[in-house]
């Protein structure tokens, strides 16, 4: 029987079963003073006149006593164990895998103390009680999962392991922790075998798909202790998603942050959530938000663009339960003109007569910085030589067709934050259009429609717009662009379940721009030439705003190097310059690493710590000086090249538990032992627990009545 020995009624308990005693002693006492004969002679009198009754006197004093006692107990919250073997045998040593979740949803606060500090306290309890030369190993079971401790007799090998180590801030992988037991258990003799899974049971941590395929005749038993029972704070809510763009359409750059925070309750909406920006360390603005209940709100924060030196920034919210998922961090490098490369499909001799002739000039008039737009010109030839990861835009001038296979790094190039503006003409291979780009345009080119010789040429028809390009122009503006002739074009039709925009039409109602948005690019189609071959547009004086800010607002920032978002334990892939021989990471935690590099592809592994990785390189290094893989410092001469960012996976703080029946299916149900952490189980044995609260109080009434009963009898 476990009893609650810091309970102060026990004092209580004590006290109220010595004190009738005492009390019934010193009435008895004979009292000489002289003061108190008189009562004396009166009790001696009342005495003889109920001598008979001195039995029940003494037993309605047991049964006070007894009354007290019993109710000291009951509050003291006893509990009644009876224990039952589980299959593993009363006598002989076992071999028991501990599997420790050490995900960072295990760093939940309960009473200062996190769900890890708790269960790594419930193995090493539970190892002291292992039978004599029993063996125990320990796997981790965050993703990816990994052995702490091989097998070992000593019980208190893991300790000092155990107490230095945090949980971490990856995500829970049940089912390959458990065939990393397995094959554990595969390589011991002893017979009694146990698994022992210490978890808050998270759901997102018991993916089928990972459990291996378990007999219903396997010996192995499954020992699962659930410690998020234990709960009493709350883990309200996280940041889920950042995104960071630089603005360009307004005269002063400026940076925006938008931010998705996630309200984790299932039953209770969110009020005046405090979210604030930190950028490089100082803390910039903060806001409210208010989320309702089981869903995210996006929140947007701008400040002014300062020079273009790289922004390292946070997002914070205040704190809950678990901290891990209240920090969210991005980078960024801004650049005050937008890097465009500009392919032109019908190039020519004759300078004026070349297809991106206008372009070029609208871009960047009078080869000045103005329009904060750098373009480079390409032709299709020379279009491989180009990295298109050095650029934020790019734009197709009647191209033909595109270099062998080169229309998958241009679909790479969109869905990481590229922007792609097309436009047509003569030369364009509809075919090739519509099959091979067939995953970032949203229509398929029909046919070109030419104006007839004495037919009114196509306009264009233009109203009042909200669009962000199209808003800033005056109604005078407006008019003149209504006047632009265009006398071919092509028609488009949908591709089945795509989706986009056409803010500008033609006053037939065919489209004469499209766009839409692929991963975290865009692209853009204008279905008709961008020189004079099919209209007039590039000689109005219109055409210079609006290309400008066509390629401004697509240019939301490209998701390259230097703005590169992981989750924690996903790889980073970079080719660094050809001009440099070497390359360094530097971590969160300020260690130098100089990861290996083939052909200077690197493929850095260790991101298993969130925050922002600042990257270096230098064409000084020779290959001896670059043996070192840990550097102390980084070597004289090396230059910023970039930097990305790793954060932790929001799927891990869903608290959405795995029910029994869910376990059950994907383990053995017989083999199954399900409890709480809060409750000290022995690895051969199964406790039940039976309260005593109430039964105690049930007896403390009875004694009461039956004191009652004998009070009145006499």
């Amino acid at each position: 029987m476990n009893f609650n020995f810091l309970s102060p009624l026990y004092l209580v308990g004590a006290l109220g079963v010595v004190a009738p005693v005492l009390i019934h002693l010193m009435t008895r006492r004979k009292i000489k003073h002289q003061r108190f004969s008189a009562i004396y002679l009166l009790l001696q009198s009342r005495n003889r006149s109920i001598k008979q009754s001195k039995p029940n006197k003494k037993f309605l004093l047991f049964i006070r006593c007894l009354a007290i006692t019993l109710l000291s107990l009951a509050m003291a919250n006893p509990i009644f164990s009876i224990s039952d073997p589980v299959n593993l045998g009363t006598q002989g040593p076992i071999a028991i895998v501990f599997i420790l979740d050490d995900s960072y949803s295990m760093a939940t606060q309960i009473n200062q103390k996190s769900y890890y500090t708790r269960a790594v306290k419930a193995l090493l309890d539970t190892n002291k009680s292992l039978p004599a030369k029993s063996t125990y190993s320990i796997v981790l079971a965050s993703s990816p999962s990994r052995v702490l401790q091989q097998w070992t007799t000593v019980p208190e090998k893991a300790k000092n392991l155990l107490k230095s180590s945090q949980p971490s801030s990856r995500t829970t992988d049940i089912g390959a922790a458990i065939k990393k037991s397995l094959l554990l258990l595969d390589e011991i003799p002893q017979k009694n075998k146990l698994i022992y899974i210490l978890t808050d049971r998270d759901k997102n941590g018991w993916d089928k798909k990972e459990f291996p395929p378990i007999k219903e005749t396997t010996p192995h038993t499954f020992n699962i202790v659930d410690f998020s029972k234990m709960q009493r704070g709350i883990n309200k809510a996280a940041v889920e998603r950042t995104e960071v763009q630089q603005e360009f359409l307004s005269n002063s750059p400026v940076i925006k942050v938008k931010v998705k925070t996630i309200n984790l309750s299932q039953s209770k909406p969110i009020r005046k959530l405090k979210v604030s920006l930190w950028i490089n360390g100082k803390k910039q603005t903060e806001d409210n938000l208010d989320i309702p209940i089981n869903s995210s709100t996006w929140t947007e924060f701008s400040f002014p663009l300062q020079g273009n030196n790289s922004i390292n920034g946070e997002i914070r919210i205040e704190d809950d339960s678990l901290l891990k998922d209240n920090l969210r961090f991005f980078s960024y490098q801004p650049d005050r003109t937008i890097k465009t490369l500009v392919v032109d499909g019908d190039p020519n001799t004759v300078e004026h007569q070349s297809e991106t002739f206008y372009l070029e000039r609208a871009l960047n008039p009078f080869t000045s910085s103005l329009s904060n737009i750098e373009p480079t010109l390409s032709t299709l030839a020379e279009l491989p030589k180009h990295n298109l990861f050095d650029y934020s835009v790019i734009i197709l001038c009647n191209a033909n067709k595109l270099p062998l296979g080169y229309e998958q790094e241009l679909e790479k190039f969109v869905l990481r934050g590229g922007a792609l503006f097309i436009t047509l003409g003569n030369q364009v291979d509809a075919k090739f259009y519509n099959e091979k780009l067939g995953n970032i345009l949203p229509v398929l080119l029909k046919s070109v429609h030419q104006v007839a010789m004495n037919d009114e040429p196509f306009q264009l028809l233009i109203k009042p717009s909200k669009h962000p390009v199209l808003n800033i122009f005056e109604e005078q503006t407006l008019e003149e662009m209504k006047s632009i002739e265009f006398h071919s074009i092509y028609s488009v039709v949908a591709r089945e379940d795509s989706k986009f925009t056409t803010p500008i039409v033609f006053s037939n109602g065919l489209p004469a721009l499209i766009e839409s948005t692929s991963g975290k690019g865009k692209v853009i189609l204008f279905v008709s030439t961008i020189d004079r071959d099919w209209n007039n547009f590039p000689i109005q004086p219109t055409f210079l705003p609006w290309i400008q800010r066509w390629i401004k607002y697509s240019a939301r920032g490209l998701d390259s190097l230097i703005q590169k978002e992981l989750l924690v334990g996903e790889s980073f892939d970079w080719r660094f310059s050809p001009e440099n021989n070497k390359a360094f990471i530097v971590t969160p935690g300020g260690e130098i690493i100089a990861p290996p590099s083939v052909d200077r592809n690197i493929i850095f592994k260790n991101t298993y710590i969130p925050g922002i990785y600042q990257l270096y390189q230098n064409a000084r290094i020779s290959n001896s000086e670059s043996e070192t893989s840990l550097p102390a410092s980084l070597p004289h001469g090396v230059e910023p090249a970039g930097s990305f960012t790793v954060n932790i996976d929001p799927k891990e703080s869903v608290s959405i538990k795995i029910s029994d029946e869910e376990i059950n299916n994907l383990l053995p149900k017989e083999n199954v032992i399900l409890s709480s952490g809060y409750q000290k189980a022995i690895p051969n044995k199964t406790n039940k627990d039976f309260p005593l609260f109430t039964y105690f109080m049930i007896l403390v009434v009875v004694m009461l009545l039956l004191e009652g009963w004998l009070v009145r009898k006499e």
